[in-house]
């Protein structure tokens, strides 16, 4: 007995009308003188008399056939003695048997020595080629059944998790090449639940023609995006009328999937060899643009080429085979679904790679703008805000807090600093603005805005604030000046001038003008003062 399924070579092909009998057709497959065509639209009769193995009687054996698309099949078993065994196929069935690979299974027990297999596709439509029949005692199949289903089982997860990887890397990058990449896999991912057979167990009401549409469509349109994300990929390293080209050849591959798909069967054939023939056209696209990377020393390139090697070779294969230029043992099963779970796993890296080259561009970028959107609101010399992010923060409090709030406005001046920056020179200026800046800061606390109105001046907003507590913190900051500056030894002693005003916060501008001629009153009535707004002397220095 034969430890696994033997392949069977069909001894004739024949076509009927649906009304003929098998008494009828099985003189016509013995004499086998006019063979019917593999893209024959109809009901065919396929022969086999030679098994490579002995059929026990009244053992079970189980025929995989191709998943031919064709309404019903039907197996008759010719025993010797001319009895007749016919077993009935719905192909459309939802508990159908089936086994991994896309077949269609079929089990029966021979009661004598069986002459010949005879299976009738009825309604069958045209086909280029068929892998032949696999046959063995229905045990046999059972390990390598379990062994199979598990290997397929294995890459349609590898692909799932490949898409789910990819797709949380596009909504954080969002690039179009991350989208194009995961519609890739998931057609991959789709030709590896209809080829594997695992599609039953999600949806078992799919019938045999309907699986092999999706076969076809996923392999055709897996060309397009195959050759598209190439081309996203690589970018600008690609010339510009390659990159036209490959798009046109995408878009031919794209309607060649769907013609495969909603073609009627008269032209079936005819569609089913010019969407072989695109394929081959944007396979070989693929490769050129990925050697032209290759030669133009693309980093990326390399790891291209190893992912893309093998499911092109396979891909290549397939129309060679369905040419007669290779055998059919070339090409096992499952082996264009290793070659694009392979294809997946490789082209995973350099996309991931990619996106981090991306994202810490992205990043380094974003620093820059945040660094330049400080800069542009922030003082320089002093690291207050400059008058521009001044008030800016105080729009961003107003739309924060949309109802208007007391508030009250510092405006402080170095007194004479045009003459101590004259006596002393800028550097020793320059050290008096930080020092002055870093002491209002401190003094005005956390909650408050303070900024560098320009030159000399420097600007505190105090939310919450009435004159009263504001005057108090203006004393505090003017005689701090002094104190500080006793103890910094290395600078020129200096002291400032402040107006107050108070109000509300809906009214910026007035209490900027009010603490501008406060300070001017301050200023021309001996500085070194704190001046309130329309009021009179608060502090003053010491006489």
């Amino acid at each position: 007995m034969a430890q696994s399924p033997v392949r069977l070579t069909e001894s004739c092909r024949v076509a009927s009308d649906n009304a003929a009998s098998l008494a009828q057709i099985l003189p016509a497959l013995k004499r086998c003188s006019q063979p019917t065509s593999y893209h024959h639209v109809g009901t065919t009769w396929l022969s086999y008399d030679r098994f490579g193995v002995y059929l026990l009687p009244t053992r079970t054996w189980r025929l995989t056939l191709d998943n031919h698309r064709s309404s019903a099949v039907d197996l008759f078993v010719v025993q010797r003695g001319g009895t007749v065994q016919h077993h009935h196929y719905d192909p459309n069935a939802p508990d159908r048997e089936w086994t991994a690979g896309n077949y269609q299974s079929i089990l029966f027990t021979p009661e004598r020595d069986v002459e010949r297999l005879v299976v009738r596709l009825q309604d069958a439509q045209g086909v280029t080629f068929v892998r032949p029949p696999r046959l063995a005692r229905a045990k046999v199949f059972a390990p390598i059944e379990r062994d199979q289903t598990a290997l397929y089982g294995i890459g349609v997860g590898m692909l799932a998790l490949t898409i789910l990887f990819h797709m949380s890397l596009f909504f954080a990058m969002r690039r179009r090449f991350q989208l194009i990449y995961c519609i890739h896999v998931g057609l991959l991912l789709g030709y590896g639940l209809a080829y594997s057979g695992l599609i039953h167990l999600v949806a078992p009401q799919l019938g045999s023609g309907a699986i092999s549409d999706i076969v076809s469509f996923t392999m055709a349109a897996a060309t397009a995006t195959g050759i598209a994300f190439v081309i996203e990929f690589l970018g600008p390293v690609t010339p510009r009328w390659l990159r036209r080209w490959a798009m046109g050849a995408a878009c031919a591959s794209a309607t060649a999937a769907v013609a495969l798909v909603i073609a009627p069967p008269s032209i079936d054939y005819a569609v089913f060899i010019v969407a072989n023939l695109v394929a081959m056209h944007s396979i070989l696209l693929t490769t050129g643009i990925i050697l032209n990377a290759l030669a133009r020393r693309e980093p990326m390139a390399s790891a291209l080429v190893l992912g893309w090697s093998l499911p092109i070779s396979v891909s290549l294969m397939y129309p060679a085979r369905t040419m007669g230029l290779i055998g059919n043992g070339v090409l096992p099963d499952g082996l264009m679904m290793f070659a694009a779970t392979m294809e997946c796993l490789i082209l995973s890296l350099p996309v991931a790679g990619r996106i981090r080259a991306l994202r810490i561009d992205h990043e380094r970028a974003a620093e820059r703008h945040s660094m330049l959107e400080r800069q542009a609101h922030t003082d320089a010399l002093t690291g207050l805000a400059n008058r521009r992010g001044f008030g800016e923060a105080l729009e961003r409090a107003a739309i924060a807090h949309p109802e208007p709030y007391p508030m009250a406005l510092l405006l402080i001046d170095i007194d004479h600093f045009k003459r101590v920056n004259d006596q002393h020179g800028h550097a020793k200026g320059d050290a008096i603005l930080r020092h002055v800046a870093l002491h209002v800061a401190r003094v005005a606390g956390s909650g408050a805005v303070v900024g560098r109105h320009g030159g000399e001046e420097f600007v505190v907003a105090l939310r919450g604030y009435d004159l009263n507590r504001a005057s108090t913190i203006a004393e505090r900051i003017r005689i701090g000046i002094g104190q500080t500056f006793e103890e910094e030894t290395s600078l020129p002693p200096v002291t400032v001038s402040i107006g107050v005003a108070a109000g509300d916060s809906a009214a910026v501008e007035t209490l900027l003008h009010d603490a501008d001629c406060a300070l001017y009153r301050a200023k021309n009535e001996g500085r070194n003062k704190v001046m309130l707004a329309d009021g009179p002397l608060v502090y003053a220095a010491a006489a």
